[in-house]
């Protein structure tokens, strides 16, 4: 009994830090993407018009049900500095796309018609790969301090 209690208590190292599951962030980029296709498609297929508002739907459905348990982290990511700056990059990137393909739709017609889907095509690849990259880093530097103060 003695022993015991001279003995430091060890307490449980708590679990890595799971991040995300990466459908989410292709989620997250057909969300922002999805305003340009619905413009690109809209006037042949009018209930692709609607496009935009089912993903949000289906974000949201997502973030209270399969979502809930890593609300926190969810919400502690979107609120970095990092992700901050990922959401103005994205912005002056679609504004440069935009200028981009108006300067060069003047002088090519084929163009014109796919410049709304190459702006979609660009954004959910930009949105899904830099928030699946910002996740990375943070749960990279996040369980390298945990193996640390488990090493200590």
């Amino acid at each position: 009994m003695a022993l015991t209690a001279l003995r430091p208590a060890r307490t449980p190292t708590p679990p890595a830090v799971e991040g995300l599951p990466a459908w989410y962030f292709v989620l997250a980029g057909s969300l922002v993407a999805s305003f340009d296709i619905s413009q690109q498609f809209s006037p042949a297929h009018p209930a692709v018009a609607a496009l935009p508002l089912v993903l949000a739907v289906a974000h949201i459905a997502l973030w209270f049900t399969v979502l809930s348990r890593r609300r926190e982290f969810i919400r502690s990511v979107w609120r970095s500095k990092r992700a901050r700056l990922l959401a103005v990059l994205l912005f002056a990137v679609r504004l440069g796309l935009q200028l981009v393909l108006t300067k060069a739709v003047d002088e090519t017609a084929p163009l014109h018609s796919y410049a709304h889907l190459v702006m979609g095509l660009v954004l959910l690849v930009l949105t899904t790969a830099g928030a699946w990259f910002d996740q990375w880093l943070i749960l990279r530097t996040l369980n390298r301090h945990q193996e640390q103060t488990e090493e200590r």
